[in-house]
């Protein structure tokens, strides 16, 4: 039960959250302004379980951020769901 507390307080689900609400807007000024948060926000080296959360938000928001248009790429590049599902998962549950 601990571990779900400390999932849903996370930094780092938040920021996830953030990133995929962001981008279901369809927003991309949104999306780029979450996708740069989520990249520069920094990591609590204390926390393993949230450095750890961190590095993985950090990759994928690294690898969106390679696509020039943010929107179109989900439908021509397979991994875009894989993106969307993590950021899903990160995300604390309401």
């Amino acid at each position: 039960m601990q571990a779900l507390a400390q999932q849903t307080s996370s930094l780092a689900g938040r920021l996830a959250e953030d990133l995929l609400k962001a981008w279901l807007s369809g927003d991309a000024v949104k999306v780029r302004a979450a996708l740069e948060r989520s990249i520069s926000v920094p990591i609590d080296a204390y926390d393993t379980g949230e450095q750890e959360r961190r590095d993985l938000l950090k990759a994928v928001a690294g690898r969106m951020r390679k696509y020039p248009d943010l929107f179109e790429g989900h439908s021509q590049h397979p991994e875009w769901e894989l993106y969307i599902r993590l950021l899903g998962h990160m995300a604390p549950v309401n």
